[in-house]
């Protein structure tokens, strides 16, 4: 049975194994990221949404896993020197890049996980629903969020508690020792 701790250690190893991932954070908002840290950045973010138990045999966990980075003005790359066009991009952002970054990286986070990881363990049980964004916090962010539904077995004891009452009334509980 999976637990929500090794639910979100599996995450863990897998976004910081990504070469595009800095940190790695849990929490039900992805603005208890402290922003103004230069260190932190790019970022994965675990938003557990809901769970849903389905019967005896499986916990499903409805997270947001959010990619960002900060969104920097780019200096003027291009002066003409070497070839024949200038561009100015002062005042230009790399909005783009981190767009296209985050997006890259979820992709790659997604397809681990329906490729690589234990089918027994972790199922992606729906589309995943990819989101850009731009926020302006401390710092300005960008990046994507992926929306998904990860499906894991639940086995659930019987015999894990039990109302002292009723087992003394009946003499246990069925299938208890």
């Amino acid at each position: 049975m999976q637990t929500l701790y090794s639910f979100t250690q599996f995450f863990n190893s897998v976004c910081l194994s990504h070469p595009n991932i800095e940190t790695f954070n849990v929490s039900d908002d992805m603005f208890d990221a402290d922003t103004a840290k230069q260190t932190l950045f790019p970022l994965a973010y675990m938003v557990l949404n809901n769970t849903t138990i389905t019967g005896y045999s499986a916990m499903t966990y409805n997270i947001n896993l959010i990619v960002m980075d900060r969104i920097t003005d780019v200096k003027e790359l291009s002066s003409g020197k070497f070839n024949s066009i200038t561009k100015d991009y002062k005042g230009i952002t790399n909005l783009l890049d981190v767009w296209n970054t985050s997006m890259m990286t979820l992709s790659d986070i997604i397809v681990y996980i329906k490729n690589n990881a234990q089918p027994q363990d972790f199922t992606i049980s729906t589309d995943v629903i990819l989101t850009p964004f731009q926020e302006r916090l401390d710092n300005a962010l960008a990046g994507f969020s992926a929306v998904m539904n990860i499906t894991v077995p639940f086995n659930p004891s019987a015999c894990l508690f039990y109302n002292v009452t009723d087992a003394q009334a009946d003499g246990g509980i069925n299938g208890c020792n």
